[in-house]
């Protein structure tokens, strides 16, 4: 061992340089007896020369020995003695780690818990990760981490992303398992790349078969660790030095299926369109499992569990087409507003903003709000969703009330309410419109002015507000919501009462059937 070498004939030498000065000292030297005399002037005991010189020389040999040992213990590396029995570890073109033995149960000196990896990733420490699986994370300089899965022949692969990121897959592969095993199957497999808007071609999905070693695609034999191999071969990083396409866009994309996944009956819900979307005809249906049609409005509930409300995205942002649930409709479509026979379109300019509205809640027609002195316009509230990703026409997304907007339309009030994915990277830091004055600088002013003017390129006079124009705060716009949402209950209990709704049942599966007179 050079290093090791090198370090003790420096210690040595070192300590013959301390001890030769000493020996070239001259006059009185230290003794165990100590005094400070009268005057203030230090004295020594008296003793003879070869004495002192003998006690001095111990002296020093002991603390230079004792400075050499530290030295070399700091210097030393931990796992020395083991290296030399341990195979390398490398890494390879996709992402995979290689290794004599496999890294879990027992896994190989350099990734075991708490132990160094200094061959190709620089010194990293290793911490067993069970909530992830059969897996190991990594833990480098400037606080990035790695994840390690061992895989069944042996070798680990190593995924270049976080812990965090990880975690996300995981959640929407466990939300995916249909048994108490946490298996997936290749049809498993290919939904989840559906879901993710990369849809699996027929040659693609022979490979997949070939890869997970099945020929039946419904046999449920995929482990998370399998699926994560999978994943790092397809996903390239030696064909993306940015590590964009093949680490950050599906971190984000795994982190939009792990929200929208995380309520499984919303999760259990899909939209199925008809008609050309280029004509009159066109609708946004939505199902549950199994095919049942069900109503946005009124089946979809408006909040979860975690505090969140459920968004439907009805115009996606950067778009211009006015689609809006179908309340005069059964099972409440979505479709594209139509006035004098012609489909519209916003012509102020694209959406700023993802434009929908709250399930479960209606603007009474016959209550006048205080803060408007008009009545309701007889739709569910309106929401515009403030996040960073464009949002599918149909699409529910979770997200947190951050304030209102009291519009007046026609003489008629139109809440708009604003709100933020919880998926969205900005949605920890931002909770009320202080928040969103602070991260998102004059949005507040810009939405209040497309409000106001987007009507007068038809002609129209512009658009009123109440509240002196001011958006609320988060705490007015959850309990404008609640109304909004008493107002809904009450719709559907005089409706119950008068049999204008109705109660579709298919299995397990009740849907709402209940459109309002025009």
């Amino acid at each position: 061992m050079p290093p090791a070498r090198r370090l003790t004939r420096r210690s040595v030498v070192f300590s013959l340089a301390l001890l030769s000065a000493c020996g070239l000292l001259r006059g009185h030297w230290f003794a165990p007896d100590i005094r400070q005399n009268h005057a203030s002037h230090v004295v020594f005991a008296e003793g003879s020369f070869l004495d002192g010189v003998a006690s001095m020389m111990s002296a020093a040999a002991n603390v230079v020995t004792a400075i050499a040992l530290v030295y070399l213990a700091t210097k030393l590396p931990i796992g020395m003695a083991t290296q030399s029995r341990a195979a390398p570890l490398r890494q390879e073109s996709r992402g995979r780690l290689s290794t004599a033995a496999p890294l879990s149960p027992t896994l190989s000196p350099q990734i075991r818990k708490g132990s160094d990896v200094e061959e190709g990733f620089g010194r990293q420490v290793s911490v067993e990760r069970p909530d992830l699986g059969n897996a190991v994370e990594l833990r480098g300089g400037g606080g990035k981490s790695h994840v390690a899965f061992t895989r069944l022949d042996g070798d680990a692969v190593l995924i270049m992303d976080s812990p965090e990121s990880i975690m996300a897959m995981k959640s929407v592969f466990k939300r995916l398992c249909t048994c108490s095993k946490e298996l997936l199957s290749v049809s498993d497999v290919i939904k989840v790349h559906s879901l993710l808007g990369e849809p699996v071609d027929e040659e693609e999905e022979k490979h997949m078969t070939k890869f997970f070693k099945t020929s039946d695609k419904a046999q449920k034999s995929i482990t998370f660790e399998t699926f994560m191999d999978w994943w790092s071969n397809l996903h390239d990083s030696s064909a993306d030095p940015d590590q964009y396409y093949s680490s950050e866009r599906y971190r984000q994309r795994f982190k939009v299926l792990q929200s929208r996944l995380k309520d499984p009956k919303i999760a259990n819900i899909s939209t199925i369109t008809e008609g050309d979307p280029s004509s009159r005809r066109f609708r946004v249906f939505f199902e549950a499992s199994g095919g049942d049609r069900l109503s946005p409005w009124h089946d979809i509930p408006l909040k979860n569990n975690d505090a969140s409300y459920n968004f439907i995205c009805e115009i996606p942002k950067w778009t211009r087409k006015k689609y809006e649930i179908a309340t005069g409709e059964a099972m409440n479509p979505i479709k594209q507003d139509v006035k004098n026979g012609v489909l519209r379109e916003y012509k102020w300019g694209d959406m700023l903003f993802n434009y929908g509205a709250f399930p479960q809640t209606w603007e009474d027609p016959k209550h006048v709000s205080e803060e408007t002195g008009c009545p309701g316009d007889n739709d569910p509230i309106d929401v515009i969703e403030l996040g960073t990703r464009q949002r599918p026409v149909g699409s529910i997304t979770r997200v947190k009330i951050i304030g209102v907007i009291a519009m007046i339309d026609d003489d008629e009030t139109d809440w708009k309410v604003l709100a933020l994915a919880m998926d969205d990277d900005r949605s920890a830091n931002v909770n009320d419109l202080n928040d969103l004055d602070a991260h998102m600088p004059g949005v507040t002013q810009s939405l209040t002015h497309w409000l106001r003017m987007y009507k007068t390129s038809e002609g129209k006079p512009e658009n009123r507000f109440g509240c002196d124009g001011k958006p609320q705060s988060a705490a007015f716009a959850q309990r404008i919501v609640q109304e909004c949402h008493e107002a809904w209950r009450q719709l559907l209990a005089q409706s119950n009462a008068s049999g204008k709704m109705k109660k579709v049942s298919s299995g397990s599966n009740i849907a709402t059937d209940l459109a309002l007179d025009d």
